[in-house]
């Protein structure tokens, strides 16, 4: 008996000349977490809506499980804007979720109109939800709600702006518990640590997942198998995403392998019949049909071109100073006194939660908006190419290659030489076939590659990227960062992308409640001294506690030897200095981490870690001699 919840048999889609899928058959068991990757374009939402029933093959069948509910999470939230937040979630077909609505409606006649009727109606619900642990599905939908940023829920959802509507949408799916999950880029508009917690859920999830995201350490941590579309092929992989790589460099070694023998043997057979007119009377017809299925059979795909370096204008002295500024809206301030003055080369990502001020402080730099106090000093040679978040307004009827020629038929790189518009189009992956395609053919992953290389090109020497991966397939996101590692400006981006902020950055600014903080070092760097100082206030709290109960024992101290009670005081003094010199470098990295270098930081990163394996010996030591007065007492 099949354990599949989801089958999947001889699955066709084409749109125009282009094979989504071609015969392609799958599973999916109940506890499968899948992650689905491949370029822009390839199909990837068009396979999902059609496991959800909302598009239809060309042929082959989809069998969903006769009591599956699924939870569906489109690219576009489709919600209804005359709905509150509160309206939108308890809307919904969930049993438990309408005995709450009638409920809570209910609720408004008693408080308007008091009957005894009504108030019996209102017990008598009170007791279903008890019994049905309603009261429990309320707390979590408020929970979730409140994760994903939502505190009033009696907004409207036509006021929400595109990221909050996806955010409602995500909770919408949560909230439903359905026994699977298919979601379309799920982590889009969500910060760093909303996409930490989701991604713990997911993974503690008692149900199917299969999901579309670029988020190569969500793929990590979440997925038990990988499926790829590749050229209408759906290829399927067990293992999170770094065992996919791995099985996938072994699989071109060995595609490799196969195209050197099939050179040799084609080279073997053009000898042949480079040969004389006598040796070709043997079965000429069988050598030509050879080598022509010789020439045909290449075992590897055309790859992509990395090395991408356009020219640019040299930075100056000064470049971009920040002076004491600061940013207010209506009383309520973002942020205020931030000082920071660029240097050649900077790589500075901007972490924080929805809503901190990330964009506005862009668009200072930038000058899209004023400070409300301090300065902004933009160096005379600095040349800002901005990509923003926003929706791109294109003109879906002109052709991909002609958006790009719109500024430049050729385009400079760093070596000087000249490339065409259409050249640098196929190294972000757009073929010469579809460089003729109206933009608004494309995907909306592909519309934004396209804006990220116009954005790119044209000589800036200060890149800003505002949330750039929100889309974007693995592979392009591949080619910005070798793109960036090779760059020779200044690079400044907001991102939620974890995996792309530690292969960019090298210093943060991180948005909290008391102000934004210079960070010396990329996100797993800020995660592994978050984690420490967590761990050491969880810590110092039940250390202090054990002191301050054995300070009541101090005077039983003489029942320890007089060796005992030394080694006792020079724990104690040991600790104290040990303890002293941890929060000064504390300290240090909090209020000077804006003239920090990496190498600082490395330094002080060592040493205190040091003081912590210092520390836990003389810890457990000391608790050892206070037990053993205790015991003695």
């Amino acid at each position: 008996m099949s354990k599949n919840i989801i089958s999947v048999e001889n699955l066709n889609k084409r749109f125009a000349d282009k094979s989504i899928c071609a015969e392609a058959s799958f599973g999916i068991e109940k506890d499968d977490k899948i992650g689905l990757i491949g370029i822009n374009g390839c199909g990837k939402s068009t396979l999902l809506k059609i496991l959800v029933k909302k598009e239809t093959a060309d042929s082959g069948k989809v069998t969903l499980k006769s009591d599956l509910t699924i939870g569906y999470l489109p690219q576009i939230a489709n919600l209804d804007g005359s709905l509150t937040i509160f309206e939108q979630v308890y809307f919904s077909d969930h049993h438990v979720f309408k005995l709450l609505r009638k409920y809570h409606d209910n609720q408004i006649r008693l408080e308007r109109n008091y009957t005894k009727q009504l108030e019996q109606q209102q017990q008598d619900m009170i007791t279903e939800l008890d019994t049905c642990q309603g009261w429990d599905y309320e707390f979590k939908a408020k929970s979730i709600l409140t994760k994903l940023g939502f505190r009033d829920l009696n907004v409207k959802t036509s006021i929400l702006s595109g990221g909050q509507k996806r955010r409602l949408d995500l909770a919408r799916c949560l909230i439903d518990e359905p026994k699977s999950l298919i979601l379309d880029e799920p982590t889009n508009h969500l910060d760093i640590d909303t996409i930490e917690w989701f991604q713990e859920y997911l993974t503690a999830y008692q149900g199917a997942v299969i999901f579309v995201t670029h988020d190569r350490y969500f793929l990590d941590s979440v997925c038990k198998k990988i499926f790829e579309l590749e050229e209408g092929k759906l290829r399927q992989y067990s293992g999170n995403y770094s065992q996919y790589l791995k099985k996938k460099e072994l699989q071109l070694a060995d595609l490799q392998s196969k195209e050197t023998r099939r050179l040799t043997q084609l080279k073997k057979e053009i000898k042949w019949l480079h040969r004389g007119a006598k040796a070709r009377t043997t079965k000429p017809k069988d050598h030509l049909d050879r080598v022509k299925e010789l020439i045909d059979k290449s075992y590897l795909t055309e790859t992509k071109e990395l090395e991408i370096s356009f020219q640019q204008k040299r930075l100056g002295k000064s470049i971009l100073e920040l002076r004491n500024i600061g940013k207010t809206y209506d009383e309520n301030s973002l942020f205020k006194n931030f000082n920071y003055n660029f240097q050649k080369l900077d790589r500075i990502g901007i972490i924080g939660f929805n809503g901190c001020g990330k964009t506005t402080l862009l668009r200072l730099i930038t000058g899209e908006e004023l400070p409300s106090s301090g300065k902004v000093k933009v160096g005379y040679n600095t040349h800002f190419s901005y990509f923003r978040q926003e929706t791109l307004n294109f003109k879906k009827d002109m052709s991909v290659l002609d958006y790009i020629r719109e500024q430049a038929d050729n385009i400079r790189m760093a070596d000087g030489t000249l490339h065409s518009a259409s050249d640098m189009l196929g190294k972000m992956l757009f073929p010469k076939k579809m460089q003729q395609n109206r933009i608004s053919s494309l995907s909306g992953g592909e519309r934004k590659r396209l804006h990220i290389l116009k954005s790119l090109m044209f000589g800036s020497n200060f890149i800003i990227l505002d949330e750039p991966t929100n889309d974007l397939d693995i592979n392009t996101l591949e080619i910005l960062e070798d793109y960036l590692d090779v760059f020779k400006g200044c690079v400044l981006v907001v991102s939620h992308d974890r995996f792309f902020l530690d292969r960019v950055v090298d210093y943060l600014f991180i948005f909290e409640e008391k102000g934004i903080v210079i960070f010396p070092g990329n996100y797993s760097d800020y995660l592994l001294v978050r984690r420490f100082r967590e761990t050491e206030i969880l810590t110092r709290k039940s250390v202090g506690k054990d002191i301050l109960s054995n300070k009541k024992k101090t005077n039983r101290s003489k029942k320890l030897s007089n060796k005992e009670n030394r080694e006792l005081g020079n724990i104690n003094k040991t600790i104290k200095e040990l303890e002293l010199e941890k929060g000064n470098l504390e300290t240090k990295i909090e209020t000077e981490a804006g003239v920090l270098t990496v190498k600082d930081f490395s330094r002080i990163s060592q040493r205190l870690s040091k003081i912590e394996k210092l520390l836990e010996p003389l810890i457990n030591r000391w608790l050892e001699l206070e037990e053993k007065r205790e015991d003695r007492s």
